[in-house]
């Protein structure tokens, strides 16, 4: 706390108890108390490991301002970290009761409660505790200075430091660097058999050769290594490292210093390397030659004690408890060294036994983590902040001698500088980092943690990874390709709900009765009630549409507004798009999802080509066509009814299945050009899609008590039309579900491929807009829905209903009718499918991130295989990958010639950050539902790296995070 702020926080608690001691005077004990006054400032700043001083005070009084005395006041820490004393202080006679707060370790904010569990009747009061790390600290050594031991062997105990504020407090969450020299090398100059000659005069290389002295040894095992190169202080201000001493034999000095920008002294520890061990007590082997944390190990050797206490055993610097002992026997508990993530690597044993020492043995210790054993295709998913705290990838095997990799190199892997070896060895993982939450809201800043045995530290600034954007050629181009109409219908739905709207609920007497179908030649009239802000609207009047009926099929009434521009379609041409309509795409769409509801009893669903919805784009990224919710409300002209009686009506509502899409213009004399061409191509696919948003609004909507409230969440929705749109089209291929499907099927004629463009490659594209946008691309939701964020949440929907689908087996129909309807209560988004597939959301969508690295493996890099892969087997696609697809090698074609078939400028790739096996500290903040991809190549020789993932803080992740790692092994 500053000076300034403890004198005013003083002045106030003595004013406080003055008034106490005044005319007011201290009611008797037991006076009912009915209100906390804060004593205490409302936010105080202390340093990490400080007390507030003075402490956290509250005054408890009754109903005339009074001090009451006895009353219990709790005191709790509702968020942060930190501790607190007393927990419950009992009000004196000046009403006041107080707790100390003393901050945790790491910088931050704290939330403490102050309330009277007796008398829930009194509000509770809060107070905010800023935690900063000191900018001045004082370091002290606790242990380990002068410590001696052999060449190459590591110390027993670690160089540990406590670090103090300068009031003499612990100075918690500061960062401590290590740093050190090694002895002067001393050139060994082997002894001649004989006196060598004087050189001759003039033979200049002799001397120089003679006066040049051996270049010093500088490898990483000449220097020596520390466990930590930065640690950061904990609670009680202390932090430590253990050194391997170096081969040279000498004396070595550690310094150690505050960093990060807090200011310190600077503290030398002194180490001896001895050039051969010696004393009375050997350590000759331990166990099977390697240890595992948290089990127990035998110890081989000799001068002992055998009793227990008499021994003792250190592990990098960590005392080992001894079970059991006899002269040449120690049984120890290995530590687990579970407070902090570390690798696999090797640790120093040494046995002290009085003032005597062994020598020191290096042993490969296993971590008590989880650890990744995976094969080709297998993948590991870990959830919930206690399982994401640690997992362990083993060291990568070695090399035999004289081996080579694919690379033409042989050994050094892991090294710095050395060439990266890519042979038969190698692993390659895609790890999976998501946020399995489910509100909008609940984007989960995280820090990931990566330690190898070469530096342990982890406790540096984190490295932001960013949010996936995508570039803007890509962006425009996706636009220009698709027509916005997903915000249409999304922001017409949230006015009708949040205006109360009721739907058409038809009587039974009325529902019963049909209405004849209307001719060619009809003239209709209908009101279009969307404008420039591109939402729907109950306003009345409405413009109004009249149109002239151009074809009438069994399932479809095709309806052409009377104003849109001549060059349309010819009356052949309507009527075989009629026939195509009711031939494909409505029995494909209402097979899987049911018929419409039919709320004005035509029969039929009305397609209405008009020139309103031309003028509601903008440049080349035009509205295509939609469907709007409030034709399913009630307008008060019929005779539907309003179960709730407090229920709206909407006058511009058509009260009827309506489909509204561009009119033909071919001139642009309403924005962009519609040809005749693409009218007639685009149609089928905007059908199919609209009329899947027909069926599940009319069969939840007039169904539910929540009416317009019950319609599915907008991202499912568009997730469940796309899938209409890939059925349809399936449909007009002739092609099952579920069958593998590689490009050269769906394009075996142009036909085949115009028929793919026009109803499937939106979808490919929305999920390689998705891939290529990952971390930042939206998935359960979106505040771009007009935009690419819109199409790359239809991609991700898309792909992971195709993936349940495939999952579910068996007919796929009756899943998708089962998800349209939401069951008996209408469920709604992930808990729709967690209904539907009796699997938790977090599994699900960590299923779908490995199908998707399976299945996108060979799309990086030039979408080349991985080396050694089996032609044939990539071709086959990855075990995962969606049964009804194979979407490496579509993919791969459509990346082959981008300008003609993915319509992006770009080859489609999964977005991936590259990890190495390195320490290394990120930070990501991972959206809702959201997924950051890495990936990771082991190659022979690498070696152990752990992973650790936490809250943005470095603590573990809170009980309402979701975090989840999935790892996958591709190769």
């Amino acid at each position: 706390m500053r000076r300034g702020a403890r004198t005013v926080l003083a002045g106030m608690l003595a004013g406080v108890l003055a008034v106490a001691c005044g005319d007011a005077g201290s009611t008797e004990v037991g006076s009912p108390p009915t209100t906390l006054a804060p004593v205490s400032a409302a936010v105080d700043t202390i340093v990490t490991g400080e007390a507030t001083d003075p402490p956290i005070a509250v005054r408890v009084e009754d109903a005339l301002g009074n001090a009451v005395e006895g009353a219990p006041v709790r005191f709790v820490i509702v968020r942060g970290e930190g501790e607190l004393s007393p927990g419950v202080a009992v009000a004196g006679r000046d009403g006041v009761a107080e707790s100390v707060y003393r901050a945790g370790p790491t910088p931050g904010q704290a939330e403490i409660q102050a309330d009277i569990p007796s008398a829930a009747n009194v509000p509770p009061l809060r107070f905010l505790v800023l935690a900063e790390a000191a900018d001045t600290v004082l370091l002290s050594i606790v242990e380990g200075d002068g410590q001696q031991a052999e060449a190459g062997s590591q110390l027993p105990l670690p160089f540990s430091i406590r670090a103090e504020t300068t009031s003499g407090a612990p100075a918690g969450g500061v960062r401590i660097a290590f740093d050190w020299t090694t002895p002067e090398a001393t050139p060994d100059v082997p002894e001649a058999e004989e006196t060598p000659g004087l050189p001759e005069a003039g033979d200049t290389t002799a001397v120089a050769e003679a006066q040049e002295p051996p270049a010093p040894d500088e490898s990483p095992e000449s220097r020596g290594a520390l466990t930590h190169d930065i640690v950061m202080t904990d609670a009680d201000g202390r932090g430590g490292a253990v050194f391997t001493l170096g081969s040279r034999a000498g004396d070595y000095r550690i310094h150690v210093f505050a960093t990060g920008g807090v200011y310190s002294d600077t503290l030398s520890f002194s180490a001896t390397a001895l050039a051969s061990p010696g004393g009375a007590v050997q350590l000759d082997s331990v166990g099977n030659g390697r240890l595992a944390a948290g089990t127990r190990a035998l110890l081989h050797g000799s001068g002992f004690r055998p009793v227990p206490a008499d021994n003792r055993v250190w592990i990098e610097g960590t005392a080992a408890t001894v079970v059991s002992a006899t002269e040449t026997e120690l049984t120890v508990e290995v530590p687990a060294f579970a407070r902090t993530c570390l690798p696999e690597r090797e640790v120093g044993v040494r046995v002290l036994v009085g003032s005597d020492a062994s020598n020191g043995l290096l042993l490969p210790i296993e971590p008590a983590n989880q650890r990744v054993g995976l094969e080709v295709g297998e993948s590991l998913t870990l959830r919930g902040p206690v399982e994401v705290e640690c997992v362990q990838f083993p060291p990568g095997a070695p090399l035999a001698a004289g081996e080579t990799g694919d690379a033409g190199e042989t050994g050094g892997a892991g090294e710095p500088g050395a060439p990266e070896v890519i042979g038969a060895a190698t692993r390659e993982y895609r790890i999976v980092i998501g946020n399995t939450g489910r509100s909008a809201s609940s984007g989960l800043p995280l820090r990931l943690t990566l330690r190898t045995p070469g530096d342990m530290s982890g406790d540096g600034p984190a490295t932001a990874v960013g949010r996936g954007v995508i570039d803007a050629g890509i962006a425009e181009a996706a636009l220009a390709g698709t027509r916005r109409d997903i915000g249409i219908r999304a922001r017409t739905l949230t006015q009708l709900v949040q205006a109360r709207i009721s739907p058409l609920r038809p009587d039974g007497s009325t529902g019963s009765m049909a209405v004849s179908a209307p001719a060619p030649g009809d003239t209709l009239e209908y009101f279009f009630a969307v404008g420039a802000e591109l939402a729907g609207t109950c306003i009345d009047p409405a413009s109004t549409v009249r149109g002239t009926v151009r074809a009438v099929g069994e399932g479809v009434v095709l309806v052409e507004d009377v104003a849109a521009p001549a060059g349309g379609p010819t009356e052949e041409e309507w009527l075989a798009l009629a026939r195509a309509l009711d031939g494909t795409v409505l029995p494909a769409v209402t097979s899987y999802f049911g018929p419409p509801e039919d709320i004005d009893r035509n029969g039929r669903v009305v397609v209405l080509f008009t020139p309103d919805v031309n003028r509601l784009g903008d440049g080349e990224a035009g509205v295509g066509g939609f469907s709007l919710p409030q034709d399913l409300a009630a307008s008060g002209r019929g005779d539907g009814e309003l179960s709730d009686p407090d229920g709206g009506i909407c006058p511009a509502s058509n009260e009827a299945e309506i489909i509204y899409s561009v009119s033909a213009d071919p001139d642009a004399t309403l924005g962009r050009a519609v040809s005749t061409e693409d009218l007639l191509r685009e149609t089928p696919a905007l059908v199919a899609h609209e009329v899947q948003h027909i069926v599940s609004a009319g069969r939840r909507v007039p169904a539910s008590p929540a009416g317009f409230g019950a319609a599915e969440e907008v991202w499912l929705d568009e997730a469940l039309s796309s899938l209409a749109e890939e059925v349809a089209g399936l449909a007009a291929l002739g092609l099952p579900v579920g069958d593998r499907l590689t490009f050269d099927r769906v394009s075996e004629t142009p036909e085949a491929l115009d028929t793919f463009n026009a109803y499937m490659l939106g979808n490919f594209r929305n999920l390689g807009l998705y891939m290529l946008g990952l971390p930042g691309a939206p998935t359960v939701s979106t505040d771009d829905l007009d935009g690419v964020g819109g199409l790359q949440m239809r991609g991700f929907g898309w792909f992971l209903l195709r993936r349940l689908a495939d999952q579910a087996g068996g007919d796929e129909r009756a899943f998708f009718r089962s998800v349209v309807g939401g069951g008996e209560n209408h469920g709604r988004g992930v808990a729709n499918l967690e209904r539907v597939t009796g699997r938790e959301w977090a599994n699900i969508l960590a299923d779908m991130s490995v199908s998707l690295a399976l299945g996108a493996r060979t799309l990086d890099e030039g979408m080349e295989g991985p080396s050694g892969e089996d032609p044939e087997a990539a071709e086959a696609g990855p075990p995962l990958a969606a049964a009804t697809w194979n979407a490496t090698d579509v993919f791969r074609s459509l990346n082959e010639d981008t300008d003609a078939r993915s319509g992006l400028p770009t080859a489609i790739a999964l977005r991936a950050e590259p990890l190495g096996f390195e320490t290394r500290v990120l930070s990501l903040d991972v959206g809702p539902s959201s997924v950051q991809y890495f990936s990771l190549a082991s190659v022979p020789g690498a070696p152990g790296l752990s992973l650790s993932l936490e809250t943005a803080g470095g603590t573990p992740a809170g009980e309402t995070a979701e975090p989840l790692i999935t790892i996958v092994r591709t190769k």
